[in-house]
C-alpha cells in the first residue's frame, strides 16, 4: 500500500498543518493583491517596496527564534506564538494611519511567518516517515491552493464594500479553527529536547546585525535618486559585506562559496526566492497602476500561480517520476526564469486588460510551476542530508536564505520604481527593468546544481 499523508494515522496532523498555512496562505496572497491599493491610499507607491521587505527582515528574527527554541520549549509553544503575533500583526496593519505604522504591523506578521515556516519542517521531519517527506512538504504548497483561489477575490469585494484594511482584520478570526485542530497533534509528538545552542547569543546578535544591515541597504535603495551615486554606492557594499559576515553564524560553513551539500541547497533556495518574489511584488502593481486593472482582476494572477506551484509540488514529489533531483532542479529553475521574462510581454500586450491579466497569469504560471518543483526538492534533500536533531537548525537557515535573498532582490528592485518616481514617473518600461534584473538572478541559481550531491533518484 503506498504510504500517504493523508492515511488515518496521519490524517489529522496533516489537516492541521494545511490549515494553519493555508491562513499564512491568504494573508500573503490577499494582501499582496491588495497592497498597490494600500500604497496608494498610504501615499507611498514609491516606498512600496518597504512593505514587503520589512515582513522579510522581520521573518529572519522569527526563523532564529524558532530555530533556538524549537528543541528547548516545545513545539507546541511556539507555534501558538507565531499564531498570537500573526494576529496581533494583522490588527495593527489594519489600522495603520501610515506606512510607518504599516510597516511595524507587517514586521510582527513577518515575524510569526518566520516561526511557521520552521516549524512545519519541523514537524513533517518528525511526525512523518522518510519515505512521506516529499509528500508531506508537497502539502505546503497545497495548503496555498484554496487561499490562491479565494484570496484576490475576496479581497478585492472588501476593498469594493469597504477597505483595505479589512483583509487584514479578518486574519486573526481565521487562525481559531486552524489552531484548534493542530494543537493537540502537537502535543503528541515527541519532545526532543535538547540544550540551548552554546552559539545561541551569537546567533541572535549576528541575526539583529543582518536586520540592521539589511535595513539600511534597503533605506539606501529607497533613495536611489535622492542620494549621490556615491553615498548609495557605500551604502550598498557596506551593508552588504557587514550580511555576509553575518551569514557565518546563521548559515551552513562554506554558504558564501556554494560548498557542496547543505550549503549550495541553502544557497540555491535564496538564489530563487530573490528571483521569484521580487518579480511577482510587482506584478499587481504593474496590473492596477499601468494597466488599470481592478484588485480581483490582478490578483487573479496570483490565484494562477498558487495552482501552478501546486501541480509543480505535487509532480516532484510523484513516485512515478524517473528523474534525479538535479534534473528536476534544473527544469525548475529554467522555468522561473522563463516565466519572468514572459511576463511583462503579457502585461504590457496590445490588448484589453482582461486578455493581459489571463497572458500574465498564463507566465507566471510558468514561474510559479518552477517554485513549485525547486521548493520542495530543496526542502526534501535538506531534511535527507541532515541528522533529525540538525533539522531545526537547517530548516531555519533554509528559510533565512530564503529571506535574504529576498530582501536584497526587492530592495535593488525597488530601488528602479524609486528612481522611477523621482525623474520620468512610473512607466511600463520601469516594471519591465526590474522584470529582467529578475530573470538574471534566477538563471544563477543553475550554477548551484552542480554542487548539490545526489542522494538518489526518483523510482515508482
Amino acid at each position: 500500500m503506498t504510504l500517504s499523508p493523508w492515511a488515518p494515522e496521519y490524517r489529522r496532523l496533516s489537516i492541521g498543518i494545511v490549515a494553519l498555512v493555508s491562513v499564512f496562505g491568504f494573508e500573503g496572497i490577499a494582501i499582496g493583491a491588495v497592497m498597490p491599493v494600500a500604497a496608494a491610499d498610504l501615499n507611498s507607491i514609491s516606498n512600496y517596496a518597504v512593505a514587503f521587505t520589512s515582513f522579510t527582515m522581520a521573518s529572519l528574527l522569527g526563523m532564529t527564534f524558532a530555530g533556538l527554541w524549537s528543541n528547548k520549549i516545545g513545539l507546541a509553544r511556539v507555534v501558538i506564538f507565531a499564531v498570537v503575533a500573526l494576529a496581533i500583526g494583522s490588527m495593527v496593519a489594519g489600522f495603520a494611519p501610515n506606512l510607518a505604522v504599516l510597516t511595524i504591523g507587517r514586521s510582527i506578521q513577518g515575524f510569526a511567518l518566520g516561526i511557521d515556516l520552521v516549524t512545519m519542517y519541523v514537524v513533517i521531519g518528525r511526525m512523518y516517515p522518510e519515505a512521506l517527506r516529499a509528500k508531506a512538504i508537497g502539502m505546503l504548497a497545497a495548503a496555498w491552493v484554496v487561499p490562491g483561489l479565494i484570496g484576490p477575490g475576496l479581497a478585492g469585494l472588501l476593498v469594493e464594500i469597504s477597505s483595505w484594511r479589512l483583509t487584514f482584520w479578518i486574519v486573526p478570526f481565521l487562525l481559531i479553527g486552524p489552531i484548534m485542530l493542530l494543537l493537540p497533534e502537537l502535543k503528541r509528538m515527541p519532545f526532543v529536547q535538547t540544550p540551548m545552542r552554546s552559539d545561541a547569543k551569537l546567533q541572535i546578535t549576528s541575526v539583529l546585525v543582518a536586520i540592521a544591515a539589511l535595513s539600511a541597504f534597503q533605506v539606501g535603495a529607497t533613495h536611489v535618486g535622492r542620494w549621490s551615486v556615491g553615498i548609495i554606492a557605500a551604502t550598498f557594499v557596506i551593508s552588504l559585506s557587514v550580511t555576509a559576515w553575518s551569514t557565518k553564524a546563521l548559515m551552513p560553513e562554506g554558504f558564501l562559496r556554494m560548498r557542496e551539500g547543505i550549503p549550495a541547497i541553502v544557497g540555491m533556495r535564496g538564489v530563487i526566492a530573490g528571483a521569484f518574489f521580487a518579480a511577482e511584488i510587482y506584478v499587481p502593481l504593474a496590473l492596477q497602476e499601468i494597466r488599470g486593472a481592478s484588485v480581483a482582476l490582478s490578483g487573479g494572477v496570483l490565484t494562477a500561480a498558487t495552482v501552478t506551484w501546486f501541480a509543480g509540488s505535487w509532480w516532484q514529489g510523484s513516485h512515478k517520476l524517473r528523474y534525479s533531483r538535479q534534473q528536476v532542479l534544473f527544469v525548475g529553475a529554467l522555468l522561473i526564469a522563463i516565466g519572468i521574462a514572459l511576463t511583462p510581454v503579457a502585461v504590457f500586450a496590445p490588448v484589453n486588460i482582461a486578455a493581459s491579466a489571463l497572458l500574465a497569469s498564463i507566465t507566471w504560471g510558468i514561474a510559479a510551476f518552477g517554485m513549485g518543483l525547486c521548493f520542495p526538492t530543496l526542502g526534501v534533500l535538506m531534511l535527507d542530508q541532515s541528522p533529525e536533531e540538525e533539522h531545526a537548525k537547517h530548516s531555519a537557515s533554509l528559510q533565512m536564505s530564503d529571506s535574504f535573498g529576498v530582501i536584497i532582490a526587492t530592495a535593488i528592485a525597488g530601488s528602479v520604481l524609486a528612481l522611477a518616481s523621482v525623474q520620468q514617473g512610473i512607466e511600463s518600461k520601469t516594471f519591465i527593468t526590474i522584470w529582467i534584473f529578475c530573470v538574471f538572478v534566477g538563471l544563477s541559481a543553475l550554477l548551484f546544481i552542480p554542487q548539490i550531491q545526489r542522494k538518489e533518484t526518483f523510482r515508482p
